[in-house]
């Protein structure tokens, strides 16, 4: 399992689109394939699929029509749920004690029956859907448009110790997931630039 890291700015997150949510977590898009926020662990799946990922899923290096399709422009292996399946849940559970309030994925073909529940001490915190996350004007399940191959960031003003990721057909493909604990001032500022940007799109969605 390879794990990488950038030491980039977590402010640069706040320049992108971002979403409120009633669960308490802001939602923004950064352009490229991973994270940018400084010192993320990011699984990219080249050494195949993590222990902590567990449930039905592959991690793959190819497409299959009617399968799986790698997100747009990565050649390298993907995480696919519930690929051979054609549905399923596929969970990421953290390390004993451990918690994150930051995730981010290179989403692929991003589509309205993918689903991403995320849990702290088995308690359901947020779910979140491709409609919720595709570009405005893009159809969803697009293998090859820029608006439903993105890297989508999540960050939460509360920890989760679990993620699924849900799909009723072929398939949930994401790449390069990364996880962190950010600091509350840091969280704090971006909940405060990502709200207060010029020309940021702001939705409220409805529990």
């Amino acid at each position: 399992m390879k794990l990488i890291g950038k030491a980039v700015s977590i402010a640069v997150l706040a320049a992108a689109a971002v979403s409120t949510a009633n669960a308490g977590y802001v939602t923004t898009f950064t352009a490229g394939q991973t994270t940018t926020v400084a010192g993320a662990t990011v699984y990219d799946f080249e050494s195949g699929k993590p222990a902590n990922y567990t449930g039905p899923g592959s991690v793959v290096n190819y497409s299959v029509s009617g399968g799986t399709a790698a997100p747009a422009g990565d050649p390298s292996y993907y995480y696919t749920v519930a690929y051979p399946l054609q549905s399923g849940v596929g969970t990421f559970t953290a390390d004993t004690g451990a918690s994150y309030n930051y995730f981010g994925l290179y989403w692929g073909s991003i589509d309205n029956y993918n689903t991403l529940n995320f849990f702290s001490g088995g308690n359901l915190i947020a779910s979140i859907t491709g409609t919720d996350v595709i570009a405005a004007g893009t159809a969803l399940g697009d293998q090859t448009a820029p608006g439903s191959n993105r890297y989508v960031n999540f960050l939460f003003d509360t920890s989760f110790d679990r993620i699924d990721f849900s799909t009723t057909q072929f398939a949930f493909e994401s790449d390069n997931h990364a996880f962190a604990s950010v600091p509350e001032p840091a969280t704090l500022g971006l909940f405060g630039l990502g709200l207060l940007g010029a020309g940021v799109a702001r939705r409220r969605k409805q529990q």
